[in-house]
């Protein structure tokens, strides 16, 4: 594994009671957070800059991971969903929360950042975005 100097993502699992590491796999690993059930934090087992930087074993892995990780969670029988949430403002290595959420938890995203951006629409701009990531999932480089 490759590990950076400081990164606190990096050394999650040395310092993780034994007790919280749910895997310590070759490419992801998993801890259960700060004693609050179903709140897990998964993250890449290298470090890295960021989810668009992840070793491609990472995003082989990626769906298969939240997929098995949710319904865990659901199975316990204590949470009616679970919330994935990006974290990459704080710490740039990849990781992600996931927060389990009981029936009647108010949801833990905030919109209001996220809403903020609509003061700046710019449609030229959005859709010539959406043509470039289009183009990169086409094999011909035409449009679907």
């Amino acid at each position: 594994m490759t590990a950076h100097p400081g990164c606190k993502i990096c050394t999650m699992l040395d310092v993780a009671a034994p007790g919280d590491v749910v895997l310590a796999g070759d490419v992801w690993g998993v801890v259960a957070m700060q004693d609050v059930p179903g709140m897990l934090m998964a993250f890449t087992r290298d470090h890295d800059g960021g989810v668009g930087t992840i070793q491609d074993a990472a995003a082989a892995e990626l769906g298969p991971l939240f997929k098995s990780l949710s319904a865990g969670l659901l199975a316990t029988g204590d949470f009616e969903k679970v919330s994935v949430i990006y974290l990459g403002d704080n710490a740039i290595h990849t990781h992600f929360m996931l927060l389990g959420r009981k029936p009647g938890d108010a949801p833990v995203f905030d919109n209001a950042p996220l809403l903020a951006r609509f003061a700046n629409k710019d449609r030229d701009r959005a859709r010539a975005i959406a043509d470039q990531l289009r183009d990169a999932f086409s094999p011909s480089g035409t449009h679907p």
